[in-house]
């Protein structure tokens, strides 16, 4: 049995956005977008990933009327655009 340490950690930083009705959606998509490219990124075993920094690069409000038919019931509806750049650190065990 040898004593060489297997784990290792590394650091990415990643530009990624996200889209959704409110703020926290659009948040959500955008950590679940994170977790795949890291793990699509490392060759070898994620171990625990942990977002250093975030940083806020563009934010998009945009409210518009949708109507059905092009005439009737006009609801009004709000899609939001964010951003971001995330410095992670990944433990992970090369295979």
């Amino acid at each position: 049995m040898s004593d060489k340490q297997l784990m290792e950690t590394i650091e990415k930083e990643l530009i990624i956005d996200g889209t959704g009705k409110t703020k926290e959606i659009a948040y959500g998509e955008i950590f679940a977008k994170l977790r795949k490219q890291i793990y699509n990124e490392v060759n070898g075993v994620v171990l625990h990933m942990e977002p250093q920094q975030v940083y806020l690069l563009e934010m998009e409000e945009k409210t518009f009327t949708e109507k059905f038919l092009g005439l009737l019931m006009p609801k009004t509806k709000e899609a939001i655009y964010i951003k971001l750049k995330i410095v992670v650190t990944v433990k992970l065990i090369y295979t």
